[in-house]
């Protein structure tokens, strides 16, 4: 398996979280739409903080 870069990972975690959403709008029952909704929340935040790694490691990158 190789590697996968963290922009990759950001971008999957968006996507997944993006199919949540869709879904708990979807939700049959409000305990189903609440978990869906809690999990796509979840999932984004953890793509948001990959996406501040990224741009902390940008900026400390050094500029020529």
């Amino acid at each position: 398996m190789g590697q996968v870069s963290d922009i990759t990972v950001y971008q999957k975690l968006t996507e997944i979280a993006d199919e949540l959403d869709a879904l708990s709008a979807e939700g049959a029952t409000l305990v189903g739409e609440a978990a869906l909704s809690t999990a796509a929340r979840t999932v984004r935040g953890m793509a948001t903080a990959v996406y501040q790694h990224i741009m902390s490691d940008h900026e400390a990158a050094p500029k020529n």
